[in-house]
């Protein structure tokens, strides 16, 4: 058995899978072709999606005459623990029928 793993070895090891100068330049174009697709695919494809992300549809708003409520939710206390003031982040406005 040691006899058969040297002979494999021999013929299946790394030097029967070496590479000449010739297959390492077509490899070398290949990789280039396909980095320059690649390339030009991205770039068809990213002035896309930000043309699709502008055009969502939007709800249409309440009709004026239905009643509505306005509930603010604040916070319990308006300054930090270290005793700085708190700043306002941002606010969402949102409307919501109610069904009876």
């Amino acid at each position: 058995t040691h006899e058969l793993a040297i002979h494999k070895r021999w013929k299946f090891g790394k030097r029967s899978e070496q590479l000449t100068s010739e297959q390492a330049s077509l490899l070398d174009e290949a990789i280039d072709a396909d980095l320059e697709a690649s390339e030009t695919e991205l770039e068809a494809l990213l002035p896309s999606s930000k043309s699709e992300a502008k055009s969502k549809p939007k709800r249409q708003a309440l009709p004026p005459q239905l009643p509505r409520t306005d509930i603010h939710h604040e916070p319990d206390a308006e300054t930090c623990t270290c005793g700085c003031a708190l700043k306002r982040i941002g606010e969402d406005i949102s409307e919501k029928l109610d069904y009876c």
